[in-house]
């Protein structure tokens, strides 16, 4: 289980993904999540930041999209005039959103990433589906009161993974 906690890659923020290294990788499609990985959380709209870097990765040839463990509501929301490729309640760490995604984006497991600032879902739900795992810091200190609890027990897998450490 512990190989599952460690990702591919960690990264200061998700602007600093380079979408040229991961086709070399053989990544097709990237998966992001959404609170506090690409917006602080309660964002109900994708700023212009999110919006460009899809479009920086559109343009390289990769395919986009969101997995959220959030609800159908907020995700839909967030979505809506910005990506067909969604979806919300995903599951994570468990499958479902993934097999749901690769099928939307008709790629396999291993032509994907998954970009994301938590170890017990995005990491390790990545890790599981056999994703190519990518781990940006969290963009807000201010968090639901369960998650914050969460960032306790990854804490010892998070020490000096990134730059700043």
């Amino acid at each position: 289980m512990f190989k599952h906690m460690t990702a591919d890659m960690y990264i200061d923020d998700v602007a600093s993904i380079d979408p040229e290294n991961l086709k070399k990788l053989g990544i097709k499609g990237v998966l992001f999540d959404i609170d506090n990985t690409l917006e602080p959380y309660h964002t109900e709209k994708p700023g212009r930041a999110t919006k460009e870097l899809f479009e920086r990765f559109t343009a390289a040839g990769l395919k986009v999209a969101i997995l959220s463990n959030a609800k159908e509501p907020r995700a839909m929301e967030f979505c809506r005039d910005f990506t067909d490729n969604w979806v919300a309640k995903a599951g994570k760490p468990l499958k479902k959103g993934y097999i749901k995604l690769a099928e939307i984006m008709e790629l396999k497991p291993d032509e994907m990433a998954s970009v994301g600032d938590q170890l017990f879902t995005d990491i390790l739900g990545g890790n599981i589906f056999g994703c190519y795992t990518i781990c940006v810091k969290p963009i807000d200190k201010i968090e639901p009161p369960f998650v914050a609890f969460k960032r306790f027990f990854e804490k010892p897998f998070m020490k000096g993974k990134f730059h700043a450490e």
